[in-house]
């Protein structure tokens, strides 16, 4: 693998607090929380309240579909820094024995 024994814990630490994050934010958007309403990709004047109305269920809906998107990108991280991990324990097992084996002067 590319990255080391110390990268492959930090990517598998942010990938996983991201995982969660973005769940979190995910669920939150998905149950239209107030206090994400600044934070919607909204125009700043509509034509009555109607309008703001169904277009911030649409804005909800999309960014919670993104958020839950991102999330499964984040768990692919996951999946790629555990199989790193593991991949240089196998490479220092061998180093360990192989090193074990060598007579000793």
């Amino acid at each position: 693998m590319v990255c080391g024994r110390k990268c492959s814990f930090f990517c598998l630490f942010m990938s996983s607090w991201a995982f969660i994050m973005l769940n979190l934010l995910g669920i939150f958007f998905f149950v239209r929380s107030l206090m994400l309403l600044k934070d919607l990709p909204l125009p700043s004047n509509f034509r009555d309240p109607e309008d703001f109305k169904t277009r911030a269920e649409e804005a909800y809906h999309t960014v919670s579909i993104r958020c839950f998107v991102t999330a499964v990108v984040y768990l692919g991280f996951i999946f790629i820094s555990i199989i790193a991990i593991r991949q240089d324990r196998k490479k220092r097992r061998r180093i360990y024995k192989r090193g074990a084996m060598l007579p000793r002067r």
